[in-house]
């Protein structure tokens, strides 16, 4: 079991070239782009990402678009003496999303932005590439 376990949101664009990331303020352990999603508190996973994508993005899930994608595990992004598991989902949002609460920034990337420096590491060396591979990510 991963030091953090996590459950995430994948939100792709309309031609699935793009998905969206979160850039939390330098307070927050790390400025790096992370996966929408948090610690899982909730009863479920489902309500654990509902919980965390209204407080993050400020929108709602539409559940019935949830599917499982995959479970990643990766150096924890800031803390490179741990690691951290995420439970990656892929839906849509209700609304329009809008960084909220510990979110600084939101930005949408694709697979040419795999060498982004700002990305995770389990963004850059695993999601992305497993993403591709499924095409999942176009």
């Amino acid at each position: 079991m991963a030091y953090y376990n996590k459950i995430g949101l994948l939100i792709l664009n309309e031609d699935q070239t793009k998905f969206l990331v979160c850039e939390k303020y330098p307070q927050f352990v790390t400025s790096d782009y992370i996966m929408p999603g948090g610690k899982f508190e909730e009863e479920s996973e489902v309500e654990t990402l509902k919980a965390e994508i209204k407080e993050e993005l400020d929108c709602d899930i539409d559940t019935n678009s949830l599917n499982y994608i995959g479970e990643y595990i990766d150096v924890a992004a800031g803390r490179p003496d741990r690691d951290v598991s995420i439970k990656l989902y892929k839906g849509k949002i209700i609304g329009t999303p809008k960084p909220s609460t510990e979110i600084k920034e939101i930005h949408w990337i694709g697979k040419e932005d795999q060498t982004n420096p700002k990305l995770s590491p389990i963004i850059r060396n695993k999601i992305i590439p497993d993403l591709v591979s499924r095409s999942i990510l176009k």
